[in-house]
């Protein structure tokens, strides 16, 4: 029979709360209970180990996918690079010998104005008048420094020490 997980834990929870129901005394049925436990430990352990392959392989899978996309990721900067670099190549060359407008046998080209508000050019930052500075705060907590003063016994208003988690190891 192909059991889940749930049901290994479940079994193993209603053993475990059978024992402590007759408080560890299993006078007479000592053979059935080691066997019952004995059969789930083994199905525990075969189900934990296919588990554990399982997320190896899905990890691995996931390198893989990762380091493909990233591959991909990159052609796609070059690709981009170099439409944008044929796009300012086109354009120049177009400017250059005055044409607007340019009809293809598949596309319209057009070289247009730029919409929107008129560009700022700062030249030097240092020289302009306060009231075109914007000054800017950002506050942000020093969990360093207060993890120190808990840990120190320190109380510290909205703020305390949270709980680790915990995590699977896989060897």
């Amino acid at each position: 029979m192909n059991r889940t997980l749930l049901d290994i834990t479940e079994d193993l929870q209603a053993l475990d709360d059978l024992l402590s129901e007759v408080e560890g005394d299993i006078t007479g049925v000592e053979g059935t209970v080691d066997a019952w436990l004995a059969e789930l430990e083994n199905d525990l352990t075969g189900k934990v180990d296919n588990y554990a392959a399982l997320i190896t392989a899905m990890n691995a899978r996931a390198e893989v996918r990762k380091a493909e996309a990233d591959r991909l990721y990159q052609r796609a900067k070059v690709d981009a690079n170099n439409a944008r670099f044929l796009r300012e190549r086109l354009k120049f060359a177009l400017e250059l010998r005055g044409i607007t407008k340019l009809e293809t046998p598949r596309y319209r080209v057009g070289v247009a104005k730029a919409g929107g508000a008129v560009p700022v050019v700062i030249t030097d930052q240092s020289i302009l008048p306060s009231d075109f500075i914007r000054v800017t705060e950002v506050r942000e907590a020093d969990k360093d420094s207060i993890r120190k003063a808990l840990e120190a016994g320190q109380q510290v208003a909205g703020a305390s020490l949270g709980v680790r988690g915990t995590y699977l190891a896989i060897r």
